[in-house]
């Protein structure tokens, strides 16, 4: 195998809008730079197979930014859709990029939106232009920075708050990649949990731009990749006041990766294949006109949920048929015998992360959510049963609707057609 990698700073201009936190994001743009941003890229080549795996300091990135970038880099350098992945951190102190309804409808800053083009491009070039040969290795951690952020009452509610008791994805599935000096070339790792330490106007990468500083340091060069897992339903365990909150939790997560990397991994015969299938999760009916009527009308509401409902309505009065299902991507990417990344477009709960990983039983796989669009919560069936934040924000992704159940069958016949096309 060989493997080039590089990164490329995205940190936009003061004053860019921001996203994460939808009144925050509606007031102004960053007015502050507490520490760069950047896109980083890792390509592999094997046996006339091909990978680009790309994570970004950033919360989403939308269906349509994620399809634009890919055939930016497409044209560029020969690869397929199902080549290339691209993966958010979920940083809740960055720039807008995408179409998260609780912004409120306003459009991300065309201008930062160019300026994130040309980086992509770029460093998918470098890490193409820049390979080495090199050795794969792998294992897995765990980490205590998650906490679900679920509660569940007595009288059978279920609201947000943190929950020591609570499932969380605590795996954190590492892969190791040297040249033949034994030099680190790359340095994946994933932890399932929100980076929302921070909310504010000064723009960051949050705890994993700080745990990537830290393993850079600790590599003696820049060489780790951030991805997210299935955090959707989990926040951080440490405080969130300060930015040394955020740099406490970033030495946190370092430390859980460094432990298992001293402790040493077995070397995995290299593999490359990707796979990429769209399936559709339904929907509950629709709510019903005048259910929407009442939230557009009602003065003392949520705004973001008034403009929802009215852009509900809009439809209806077009003559529009509202949405019955969702669309998700769904993305295999071989790494080696055993070693394997799916990526789900989508904020993935722990429950289905679990699944993935349990699908495929023994080797090390890298769940992730946060990957080729924005999707939407994504919650197990029995959460749907309970309720709770990540099943009734279906409306801040724009559909009329909640999730209807049994998306566990429709996600294991999707690793099943990967399994198929060799993401074993």
């Amino acid at each position: 195998m060989r493997a080039g990698f590089a990164k490329v700073p995205i940190t936009p201009p003061i004053g860019t809008r921001m996203m994460g936190f939808g009144g925050r994001d509606r007031e102004h743009g960053c007015t502050a730079i507490h520490d760069d941003i950047f896109v980083r890229a890792v390509y592999l080549e094997h046996a006339g197979e091909a990978a680009l795996i790309m994570g970004f300091d950033l919360c989403f990135i939308g269906r349509a930014d994620a399809d634009r970038l890919k055939s930016a880099i497409g044209q560029r350098l020969n690869l397929a859709a199902k080549q290339i992945l691209l993966n958010t951190s979920h940083n809740h102190v960055g720039p807008a990029v995408g179409t998260w309804h609780s912004a409120g409808y306003i459009a991300p800053d065309h201008r930062y939106l160019k300026d994130l083009d040309a980086a992509v491009v770029s460093v998918a070039c470098q890490a193409r232009d820049a390979p080495r040969e090199v050795t794969v290795s792998a294992g897995v951690g765990r980490s205590a920075l998650p906490m679900s952020r679920r509660i569940r009452h007595e009288d059978g509610s279920v609201t947000s708050g943190p929950n020591p008791d609570g499932v969380v994805y605590d795996a954190v599935p590492i892969c190791l990649l040297k040249d033949l000096a034994g030099e680190p070339v790359c340095l994946l790792f994933s932890v399932s949990c929100h980076p929302v330490i921070m909310s504010g106007f000064e723009v960051s990468a949050e705890y994993p731009g700080a745990a990537m500083d830290r393993l850079d340091a600790q590599l003696g060069t820049s060489a780790s990749l951030f991805l997210q897992g299935a955090g959707a339903d989990a926040n951080v365990s440490v405080r969130r006041d300060t930015w040394d909150d955020v740099a406490e939790a970033g030495e946190m997560v370092a430390d859980e990766v460094i432990r298992p990397l001293e402790a040493g991994f077995v070397e995995i015969e290299p593999q490359v294949r990707t796979h990429l299938v769209q399936v559709q999760w339904p929907l509950q009916p629709a709510l019903g006109k005048d259910v929407y009527v009442a939230v557009a009308e009602d003065p003392q509401g949520d705004e973001t949920r008034r403009l929802w409902a009215q852009s509900i309505l809009e439809r209806i009065e077009r003559g529009e048929p509202l949405p019955t299902s969702v669309p998700i991507l769904i993305q295999g990417v071989q790494l080696g015998k055993g070693l394997r990344i799916v990526g789900v477009e989508g904020e993935m709960v722990a429950g289905l992360g679990i699944l993935i990983r349990d699908f495929y039983g023994e080797g090390v796989t890298f769940p992730l959510g946060y990957s080729n669009g924005e999707g939407l919560y994504m919650p197990t069936s029995d959460m749907i049963d309970e309720g709770g934040y990540e099943v009734v924000s279906y409306w801040e992704y724009r559909y009329p609707a909640p999730l209807a159940k049994g998306f566990e069958s429709i996600l294991i016949q999707a690793l099943e057609q990967l399994r198929a096309s060799g993401i074993e």
